[in-house]
């Protein structure tokens, strides 16, 4: 097998000799080799720390996520267990009043009735109250502004009749 090697370098080039060290140089080699060692572990070291560093927080806002996450999820079932027992004294505390119908007011105008039987039901509806002066001229008023809007409204449906008509 020797032989195989030989046979790959090529004839042209001669190898050198290798150089001759001394003990002392040997000696310092190895220290040197030594505190090389060293530093390239404490490099490593250095760089393996970095890395950890770097993961530390990310590895702390995990830890802070999932006590988040835990957190909420506490917290949801205690609104729930809350909401249960409310919901449970609601349902014996709850009485349902149905509101009373109030009675629709009619507006009847005395004019408009035709006996003295209606009159004296719709003074029976309405409270006796000692109106003032005030008070009687705005109802006053107010009969005849309906009267006057009743009578345009006649008036102006018979126009349109005769219109329609052709009268």
């Amino acid at each position: 097998m020797d032989d195989n090697v030989e046979e790959h370098l090529p004839s042209d080039k001669t190898v050198k000799p290798k150089r001759q060290i001394s003990d002392a140089q040997r000696e310092h080699l190895n220290k040197i080799r030594e505190l090389a060692m060293k530093k390239k572990a404490e490099l490593k070291e250095i760089t393996l720390k970095s890395k950890l560093a770097k993961t530390v927080p990310k590895q702390d806002l995990a830890k802070q996520y999932d006590e988040y996450v835990e957190n909420k999820v506490k917290e949801k079932t205690k609104k729930e267990e809350v909401k249960k027992e409310v919901e449970v004294e609601e349902e014996e505390e709850v009485i349902i009043k149905k509101p009373k119908p109030k009675p629709k007011k009619k507006i009847v105008y005395v004019e408009e009735s035709e006996s003295e039987e209606e009159e004296v039901i719709v003074k029976k509806k309405t409270k006796a109250k000692p109106q003032t002066l005030e008070n009687l001229v705005y109802n006053s008023t107010k009969d005849q502004l309906y009267n006057r809007v009743i009578e345009e409204r006649v008036r102006n449906s018979i126009i349109g009749y005769g219109n329609a008509l052709g009268v």
